[in-house]
């Protein structure tokens, strides 16, 4: 892995933003049409660099962490009221809302 950072002259905790420019200031120095096998070298380690990144990012996304909730006791009273007083109707009020 360090050998693609060696290869565009970058370290390995770079920003996204260093290995850009370092990738960049490489194709400038090593055109494709002059020196095709470093070029292919230098878009090799940039694909690669940028591949752990995505990789990284995506086990960040997909790790499970646990959740951590809290309910506060008088919220859910409240709730647990307002759910009560709804279920709560009369005889008479049953016999209409059935026929």
């Amino acid at each position: 892995m360090s050998s693609s950072h060696d290869l565009l002259g970058i370290s390995p905790t770079a920003t996204p933003a260093e290995v850009k420019a370092a990738y960049h200031a490489k194709l400038k120095e090593f055109p494709a049409h002059r020196h095709p096998e470093e070029f292919k070298a230098i878009r090799a380690a940039y694909d690669e660099i940028r591949k752990e990144a995505t990789a990284e990012a995506d086990d960040f996304f997909f790790l499970i962490r646990p959740l951590q909730a809290t309910l506060d006791p008088d919220v859910l009273q409240q709730v647990k009221q307002k759910a009560i007083a709804r279920l709560e109707i009369s005889l008479d009020e049953m016999m209409r809302e059935t026929f």
